[in-house]
């Protein structure tokens, strides 16, 4: 009884652990068989997803080509349509030629049909007229609507399947038809397409992934879709759908896999895998039930049997990646993703995506969430490689949850290739249509096919007024046919051709344009389009004439300037050498111009230029050139003959003319004179340059033989330049050889007889010609503007002499003489300051010499520049005084402290009886200085009789040979009893 209790117990236990073993057998294979089916329905939504993308991959093929096939012939359909439009009149001959052309570039267009206010007027083929020529629409209830919707649109209507007229199905296009010549509605232009031959090539199993399709149109967004062409069991398949972009309506493409979608099939290798699995698991189960082996080991093989089921993921083509939703951290991935992105496995399952993505992390934080919370997202990502490359990719992302854990599972494309060339397309479509320049493209036979804004903004054409035509529409008539003959040479010869072309916009306007054509060829090397790029170079051409105007002609007078002048004479040189005719150049000079500039202003001399040019050119005869070379300068150019008599009576002329009175703006009246050179060519000379200085140097002459005439050019005066030539030349070494010296004369006082001061006169000890006065070279030295550096030593050693003296006891004056030219010198004040500065000379024992004229030709310097000598304690002393204008009016504007008599007035008191008109003359310069507060010197006393006339006139002093002729500073300095250094 007691070894029954161990075996039934034992029984029990036996029965107990075989029950647990049936019952873990019992769940193992309801996991086994849950988790297989649940891998299969897996592995089916996966390549169902597949077989969608195929379908949705070969509709968009399929729409690509329907599309651009449709667009095609449309614009073909466009094109006899604005045909029509700018030949609203044609008949039915011109209709069929020019719709023959169109159809011979398609399969797919069956015929044309014009109908003018209703009613079918034009068919091509002709064929059809019998049967559909004549009939009106209203008579075709069927096909009125679509009519009626393309009168009211400016866009092409589509409809179809429609049975024609004359038997048979298609699909017709229409499009409103509107008059250009008045603007009113012409008619509507039907345009048959084949079905079957249009969407069956649209259609064609060429594909990876064969699709049956079918393509729907609904007119209205109330109306439901209708079948236009297609297999239509597809709709009841759970076709994929895409829209497609047509004229007239909405259209749709449905899509199923040619041999319809896969449904749920067994995999073997699943359940190969799933038995191995679940009998591995049996046998831990066998094997804990027997011995209780280790359960670890089991589990161990059956996770590594798992891992190997996961080499469909390892090994796949795409790049895939498993990544945690939440932190971003990747999971896993496979090969492809270990070769696309040059890391490892081990280095890749250690980053997270925000290692890869060069996004911000508020922007793939934000991607991450919008990823969960939809069942299928695409990204547009950049991507680091680990070669530092960044590859634009797009990620196809969905959440799956294993476990409790939120996974996204990645796919990821390298798409850098593809999105580059739709760049360049974006980008060559924006440039195309917002470039400044025109752009229009032509077919083969030259008639436009599109052109773009810039086109319009230029032409004035919009791009519905053009297409069709050729370019001709803008022919301005300036080029012949050789023009266009040599172009259309180049173009088939190089493939281009860029110059410059005169075009006609719309408003009829003529207008430069630089154009560059260029030709388009297939593959096969035929020619495709032509490409014109043009812009409109009015500005360009305006800018180079005005350009061309400025180096060429006077600003002020608009005459011809040097640069012109000379030009026009070498032309009239190379022609007269021929005609053996002589050549006259003409030099003018205006005199007492400058008198009217400054003391008027620049605004009164301008228009005195003006009229000056005016009155000459009404002196010119046909073939004559009148330019003006600068300041008061004019030059006459003319063809005359064997002597001078042409010259003569011009030259004549020109005086009369500028004698007589100029009545300026605001009632000035302005009274010139006119200085006349004369040079010939081949008499004088064979060159240009010459020819110019040649009249120059005679007008030069004309002006010292008394001005207002004119002078002939002669050998002399190129002698007496050569002379002036050499004389400049030496005058630039005079001051460095110290060849200039002073002389000085004494002024005394003509009641005393005490020298109260000296006149430095210049001189200059020549190597051959010995001791020279001024009147032998400061001509020459103002002319060549040496007589600044003449000046500056004059200033510099007389103020060093006077400072001398004053040191020596001789508390004398010191008068220097000054040329014109250094009053409008704007350095000039400061070199007489640098000279007081630098030998401490007293200014108030210095006196400057100037003369009448100088004051009178450089007013608008000579005030400016005496008061500021005036301000550092300079005296100023009007030389030759009498000889020029002797106006009382400058005498009190001027701030001068002496006057100078000249010496030809005392020369004439000179006798025992003098002449009573000139005492009276110098009784009055002396009465006119003494009312002023100005001193007054007599030059050029030689006798005591002089001397006692002019002190009974009440002169203070006086200066000339009576007392001493000029002298070295040595015997000036003996003189004055004073020792020299």
């Amino acid at each position: 009884m007691q070894q029954a209790v161990p075996s039934a117990l034992d029984k029990v236990a036996r029965r107990s652990a075989r029950v647990g073993f049936v019952y873990n057998v019992l769940i193992s294979i309801m996991v086994f068989a849950f988790s297989v089916v649940s891998v299969e329905f897996w592995l089916y939504q996966q390549a169902h997803d597949q077989e969608v993308k195929e379908v949705q991959r070969a509709l968009l093929a399929y729409r690509s080509r329907i599309e651009l096939k449709v667009t095609q012939n449309l614009d073909l359909s466009h094109g006899l349509a604005t045909y029509i439009s700018l030949n609203p009149d044609l008949d039915q001959e011109d209709f069929s030629q020019f719709a023959g052309q169109l159809q011979d570039k398609t399969p797919y267009i069956l015929n044309f049909g014009a109908a003018r206010n209703w009613v079918i007027s034009h068919v091509y083929p002709n064929t059809l007229e019998t049967s559909v020529l004549g009939t009106h629409y209203h008579d075709i209830p069927e096909q009125l609507e679509s009519v009626r919707a393309a009168y009211g649109s400016r866009q092409p209507v589509i409809s179809g399947p429609v049975e024609l007229i004359q038997g048979g199905t298609a699909l017709i296009a229409r499009q409103s038809i509107v008059n250009q010549n008045t603007g009113l509605p012409w008619g509507v232009l039907s345009t048959v397409l084949d079905i079957d031959g249009l969407f069956s090539a649209s259609f064609k199993q060429g594909e990876n992934y064969p699709v049956r399709a079918v393509l729907q149109e609904k007119r209205e967004s109330d109306q439901v879709f209708t079948t236009v062409y297609g297999d239509t069991s597809v709709l009841s398949q759970s076709p994929e759908t895409v829209t497609v972009n047509l004229p007239s309506g909405d259209w749709r493409l449905l899509g199923v896999p040619q041999s319809g979608w896969k449904g749920l099939h067994p995999h073997p290798t699943v359940w190969v895998v799933g038995t191995i699995i679940l009998l591995f698991w049996l046998g831990g189960l066998y094997g804990r039930y027997n011995a209780g082996r280790s359960f670890a080991q089991s589990i161990g093989r059956v996770v590594d049997d798992s891992y190997r089921f996961r080499s469909i993921f390892k090994r796949h083509d795409a790049v895939m990646m498993l990544l945690d939703a939440k932190t971003g951290d990747i999971l896993d991935a496979n090969d492809s993703a270990q070769q696309f992105y040059g890391y490892d496995h081990a280095a890749l399952t250690s980053m997270q995506i925000s290692d890869i993505n060069t996004q911000t992390d508020s922007v793939l934080r934000e991607s991450l969430s919008q990823a969960q919370q939809r069942a299928k997202n695409c990204f547009i990502f950049s991507h680091r490689l680990k070669s530092g490359e960044v590859r634009q990719v797009e990620v196809h992302s969905s959440p799956i949850t294993i476990g409790h854990a939120k996974l996204l599972f990645s796919v990821i494309h390298d798409v850098s290739e593809r999105l580059e060339v739709e760049r360049k397309l974006m980008l060559n479509a924006k440039i195309f249509e917002q470039s400044s320049e025109g752009v229009l493209i032509t077919d083969a036979t030259g008639r436009i096919v599109t052109v773009n804004g810039g086109f319009s903004a230029i032409t004035g054409y919009q791009e519905e007024e053009v297409l069709g035509a050729t370019p001709a529409i803008l022919n301005s008539g300036r080029h012949d046919k050789s023009f266009f003959a040599e172009m259309w040479q180049q173009i088939t010869e190089h493939g281009r051709w860029k110059g410059e072309i005169w075009n006609r916009r719309k408003d009829g306007v003529v207008y430069p344009q630089l154009l560059s054509i260029s030709v388009v060829r297939d593959e096969a090397d035929n020619v495709v389009n032509y490409i014109g790029v043009f812009s409109d170079i009015t500005k360009l051409k305006d800018s180079e004439k005005k350009l061309i105007d400025l180096a060429h002609y006077d600003a002020l007078t608009e005459l011809p300037n040097r640069l012109l002048l000379t030009s026009r004479v070498r032309q009239a040189m190379n022609r007269q050498s021929v005609q053996r005719n002589q050549i006259a150049l003409m030099f003018l000079d205006l005199d007492q111009f400058k008198f009217v500039n400054d003391s008027h202003g620049h605004a009164v001399g301008d228009e005195l230029l003006k009229l000056v040019s005016e009155r000459l050119h009404g002196l010119l005869e046909e073939g004559d050139t009148l330019a003006r070379l600068g300041g008061d300068e004019f030059v006459i150019l003319r063809l005359v003959h064997t002597d001078n008599t042409a010259c003569i009576r011009l030259s004549e002329d020109v005086i009369h003319a500028m004698n007589r009175l100029f009545v300026l703006d605001g009632g000035i009246d302005a009274q010139i004179g006119v200085s006349i050179g004369i040079a010939h060519y081949p008499d004088d000379t064979s060159s240009t340059e010459e020819l110019l200085t040649f009249a120059d140097s005679a007008m030069y002459h004309a002006k010292k033989s008394g001005r207002n005439t004119y002078a002939f050019y002669d050998d002399a005066l190129t002698i007496n330049a050569n002379h002036k030539l050499r004389l400049a030349v030496e005058l630039r070494q005079c001051v460095q050889n110290n060849e200039l010296a002073l002389y000085y004369q004494p002024q005394v006082d003509l009641v005393t007889g005490q020298i109260i001061g000296v006149e430095a006169l210049l001189r200059w000890h020549h190597p051959e010609r010995g001791l020279l006065s001024p009147i032998h070279f400061i001509e020459v030295a103002e002319e060549r503007s040496i007589i600044h550096d003449i000046t500056r030593w004059v200033v510099e050693t007389g103020c060093q002499q006077l400072k001398a003296w004053h040191d020596a006891g001789a508390p004398i004056s010191m008068a220097v003489n000054i040329s014109p030219r250094n009053l409008a010198d704007v350095t000039f004040v400061q070199v007489v300051a640098e000279a007081l500065d630098k030998t401490g000379a007293d200014p108030r024992f210095l006196e400057l010499e100037i003369t009448e004229n100088t004051l009178i030709e450089n007013q608008a310097n000579a005030l400016r520049v005496l008061e500021q000598l005036r301000e550092k304690g300079v005296g100023i002393a009007i030389d030759d005084f009498g000889t020029g204008y002797s106006s009382m009016a400058y005498l009190k504007r001027y701030p001068i402290s002496k006057l100078k008599i000249d010496r030809h007035f005392i020369k004439d008191i000179q006798s025992q009886s003098p002449d009573e008109e000139e005492v009276a003359i110098v009784s009055a310069m002396i009465a006119m200085a003494d009312s002023l507060g100005i001193g007054v010197v007599a030059e050029g006393i030689e006798t005591l009789h002089q001397q006692a006339i002019l002190h009974e006139l009440g002169c203070t002093f006086g200066q000339g040979y009576l007392y001493r002729r000029p002298a070295p500073a040595a015997d000036i300095g003996e003189l004055l009893g004073v020792e020299n250094d």
